[in-house]
């Protein structure tokens, strides 16, 4: 399946950050190409990169954010999950612009519409949704776009993430990952400063290593993020239109990156 990959900053961006603001600072799909994406210098967790399949119509994407932070001075971490989710119908199959669909709720819980028609959950709470092993969507539809509800089965089991907090980005990297569960593909992403390396790998892939030429892009930061996102994808057709139903379970870890 041809893809375009994409990454969600405008939508999941928020959410992230709203996870990740829990956590007290101190003051101060198929292989691809792995691109370089900027993340404008935020020290919150990344938001998870996820693909657009050439064919849809719609893409409604339900998220289990897992964020593991360092208490700098300490030996301690804090460990916050958040369900979230976001949704997007485009005018055309591969389009950048959105329609208007109404009212979009997952498991009973609305989302924001914003003012390009994209759809936001935003948490009201460091819980988020409450997702057990599918994600209930309910459409009431407008225009173009037709009413429906559908459930997406299946979230795949959190991936590990290395026992290492810092590394240099003058080197290659490998990130070791356990087996996942339920996955259709995984991704690794390094995040630091104002760049972020990632490759999209097949699911049964439990490690990939980072050559030291993409490493040296990245900034040196005490607040670099490795992640390692999970992907199940289900897809329904309405009124001859496809909607793809991904649900995806992502692990974050703050770590330092050193020249």
């Amino acid at each position: 399946m041809k893809t375009t990959l994409k990454t969600l900053s405008a939508l999941l961006l928020a959410t992230t950050f709203a996870l990740t603001s829990c956590v007290k600072k101190p003051e101060v799909a198929p292989e691809e190409e792995t691109p370089t994406t900027t993340t404008g210098g935020n020290t919150s967790a990344p938001p998870p990169v996820t693909s657009q399949p050439a064919d849809a119509d719609g893409l409604c994407v339900a998220a289990k954010v897992n964020v593991s932070t360092s208490v700098p001075g300490t030996t301690m971490t804090v460990n916050v999950t958040m369900g979230s989710a976001t949704a997007s119908f485009y005018t055309a199959p591969g389009a950048t612009t959105f329609s208007d669909a109404g009212t979009v709720k997952t498991n009973d819980s609305t989302h924001a519409k914003q003012s390009n028609n994209s759809y936001v959950f935003t948490p009201k709470s460091a819980q988020g949704i409450n997702y057990s092993n599918n994600a209930r969507w309910s459409i009431s539809g407008n225009g173009s776009i037709s009413a429906m509800t559908y459930t997406s089965n299946g979230f795949p089991s959190t991936p590990t993430l290395p026992s290492l907090s810092s590394f240099s980005k003058a080197n290659s990297l490998t990130v070791n990952s356990s087996s996942v569960s339920n996955a259709d593909s995984l991704c690794y992403q390094i995040t630091a400063g104002s760049k972020s390396i990632f490759k999209m790998t097949g699911a049964s892939q439990t490690s990939y290593t980072f050559p030291a030429s993409e490493m040296g892009t990245l900034d040196a930061t005490q607040y670099g993020y490795l992640t390692i996102t999970a992907y199940k994808f289900n897809s329904t057709m309405v009124s001859g239109k496809k909607y793809y139903f991904i649900n995806l379970n992502t692990s974050n870890k703050m770590v330092e990156v050193t020249n």
